[in-house]
């Protein structure tokens, strides 16, 4: 990356060889890390003398050169944050109550019933599994002790 010149005016990188790297997308994000990517034309690449350390992936998938610029990291911890939550006065008041009525249910539809794992991909469709994952839990409640232990 050091061997790659910015210019400014452009938005825009030039190669060691000076082809350049045009702006592609602005926050592509991996890792908690947010990057700006820059793309060169395939074309530029496919001759070029120093392919071989520049491009690092083989085959199909290294036909040019894309170089990642680090912009911003994401600086939420959304571990230490619940961590945080749960360590208050309200919270340890309402935890154990949580145990005794809400974790049986999430047990029973991963043991019992082996619904541990979605199969499906995108939060909508997600979370239609994950409903319906909770009507086999209450029909299952109906059957059992009669309508007014289904919710819950």
């Amino acid at each position: 990356m050091e061997d790659f010149r910015y210019d400014e005016a452009a938005d825009e990188y030039e190669c060691p060889m000076g082809r350049r790297l045009k702006f592609q997308t602005d926050r592509a994000r991996t890792h908690g890390i947010f990057y700006r990517s820059y793309y060169a034309d395939a074309k530029d690449c496919i001759g070029c003398l120093v392919r071989q350390g520049c491009i690092s992936k083989k085959g199909e998938k290294g036909k040019r050169k894309v170089l990642m610029i680090p912009v911003e990291s994401e600086s939420r911890n959304y571990s230490k944050e619940v961590a945080a939550k749960i360590d208050t006065e309200r919270a340890r008041k309402l935890y154990p109550r949580r145990v005794a009525i809400v974790e049986p249910v999430f047990a029973n539809i991963r043991t019992q019933k082996c619904l541990d794992r979605f199969t499906l991909r995108g939060k909508i469709k997600v979370n239609i599994q994950w409903l319906l994952y909770c009507m086999v839990h209450n029909i299952e409640k109906i059957a059992n002790f009669g309508p007014e232990f289904a919710v819950g």
